[in-house]
């Protein structure tokens, strides 16, 4: 994804010779972060969500539940903030305004690093609870999240690196 917002410099010919590909990938990207950042914060007590465990937490381990809600509670404003990307762009269509409107005024910087607190943010959470259920030690979860966020990476920069490779 961060190769589609422009942090890979070196590949910017390619993304701007096949911008209508990059564009519908980066916007179908971005869909599917605001729904599951929507779902994994979802505070309803009907859903299974971060939240909805820490309910369950809070008779096995109140301290850690106090600390986990804190720290999703800190963000807040940030995560309303994609949730209202959910509700007016995916989920319920704001017909006054278009995505580009409702993005235009996000410089992709801010965008860019507002998606990696939610990132940081679940993954601590989860390692944590992890860490908890005993289901695994929370700097090998960690590691085994960043593993995979790294083979994203990699692919992503591979994808670019043969279109560079085979551009007309």
């Amino acid at each position: 994804f961060w190769a589609l917002l422009g942090s890979y410099k070196r590949h910017t010919k390619v993304i701007d010779d096949h911008r209508d590909f990059f564009d519908a990938v980066a916007s179908s990207l971005l869909q599917g972060f605001c729904v599951i950042t929507y779902q994994l914060f979802d505070k309803r007590v009907d859903v299974k969500s971060l939240p909805g465990i820490l309910n369950h937490l809070s008779s096995l381990n109140p301290a850690l539940e106090r600390q986990l809600r804190s720290d999703i509670d800190s963000h807040t404003l940030l995560l309303k903030r994609f949730f209202n990307y959910r509700h007016k762009i995916y989920a319920h269509r704001d017909k006054a305004k278009s995505p580009r409107e409702i993005f235009r005024t996000m410089p992709k910087s801010r965008l860019k690093r507002e998606m990696k607190i939610i990132v940081r943010l679940s993954r601590e959470t989860v390692c944590d609870l992890a860490r908890e259920s005993e289901v695994g030690k929370k700097g090998e979860m960690a590691q085994m999240i960043r593993l995979r966020e790294n083979h994203a990476r990699w692919d992503a920069n591979e994808i670019l690196k043969t279109l560079a490779k085979h551009a007309l």
